[in-house]
């Protein structure tokens, strides 16, 4: 990222915080203009987009932040928040998860997938990397987990 594209991206956020979304969108693309590659412009896009409304859009900026750079938590993290946004919990729980995957300690991303666990009544497995998780499915319905006498959870 250039010194110019990161002046821009600053820009964008101030006018994102102060709730002018037409001009950190604009700015946005200014950064993108400048450096296609540029995987905080995308990202920033896709939040002031999603913000806006225009959820088709910023699904795509918010995925092009991914495909830029998908080793940075905080663009999964962005399309959790994204699709939570437009009511798509599976998808929100799937980032939220790719998220904590690329960074274990991303504090964000552990708060609201708790929280999609609660509105969900959905117990979320923790992320684990290996091919086989030997504990069973990642998500376990509470009443079916119950009878079919699922996974006990570790006591703290």
């Amino acid at each position: 990222m250039s010194e110019q594209s990161q002046e821009i991206i600053s820009q964008a956020v101030e006018s994102y915080q102060t709730g002018r979304l037409d001009d950190a969108i604009q700015l946005s693309r200014q950064a993108i203009d400048l450096d296609e590659r540029d995987a905080g412009a995308y990202s920033m896009l896709g939040v002031c987009l999603s913000q806006a409304g225009r959820f088709d859009e910023a699904t795509e900026a918010l995925q092009r932040a991914i495909r830029s750079a998908p080793y940075v938590a905080t663009h999964y993290y962005n399309l959790a928040l994204h699709y939570n946004r437009m009511g798509d919990k599976h998808d929100a729980i799937t980032m939220c998860q790719e998220a904590i995957r690329t960074d274990g300690k991303h504090r964000r991303a552990h708060e609201l997938l708790r929280r999609l666990e609660t509105e969900t009544k959905v117990e979320i497995a923790p992320y684990t990397t290996s091919l086989g998780d030997q504990r069973g499915a990642a998500y376990r319905y509470g009443a079916e987990a119950d009878q079919a006498g699922g996974p006990e959870k570790e006591e703290a």
